[in-house]
């Protein structure tokens, strides 16, 4: 007999192959493998416009949320990441410390122009600093950025956001 775990996996991975079929929807929220062992935590989703596409990725919107970030995922399907929301415009710094993938992080102000991209190492306890104040980053896949020709100072447009809290 399935237990809930196993159930409710099976459930959220069928959802995110369904979603990933409607036209104009890059789903990343249900793509990703975490540890088993690590605590769950639930975040909400963003839709953001970059390089003229737009992708659903998922959203750390509060403390809990943006400490735990992309840590203890084991992968990260191509155009899956996480939008982290500050709150309010300030200064930046985000480590690898728990995190098993290499991802860049891509520093956003308030109007919504890249100011640097960084790219971090897998359990590395760096600090990787935005060049000014920001109110957003967003984390993906080392080399994604510049796959699609994404550098400081284009734009990236928050088309919406609901925040799990």
């Amino acid at each position: 007999m399935p237990t809930f775990h196993s159930l409710s996996r099976f459930i959220s991975l069928t959802c995110a192959i369904l979603m990933t079929m409607m036209p104009g929807h890059l789903l990343a929220f249900e793509q990703v493998h975490a540890d088993e062992n690590a605590p769950s935590i639930e975040f909400g989703h963003a839709k953001v416009n970059m390089a003229g596409r737009t992708y659903t990725l998922e959203l750390a919107s509060n403390d809990t949320q943006r400490a735990r970030g992309l840590m203890y995922r084991t992968e990260l399907c191509d155009s899956c990441g996480m939008l982290f929301d500050f709150g309010r415009s300030r200064h930046v710094g985000m480590w690898m410390k728990n995190t098993n993938i290499a991802l860049d992080v891509a520093y956003i102000n308030a109007n919504g122009k890249i100011i640097n991209i960084e790219q971090m190492q897998p359990h590395s306890l760096q600090s990787h600093y935005s060049d000014g104040p920001v109110k957003f980053a967003i984390e993906m896949n080392v080399g994604w950025f510049a796959k699609q020709g994404l550098q400081a100072g284009d734009k990236v447009r928050l088309i919406s956001a609901m925040p799990k809290n």
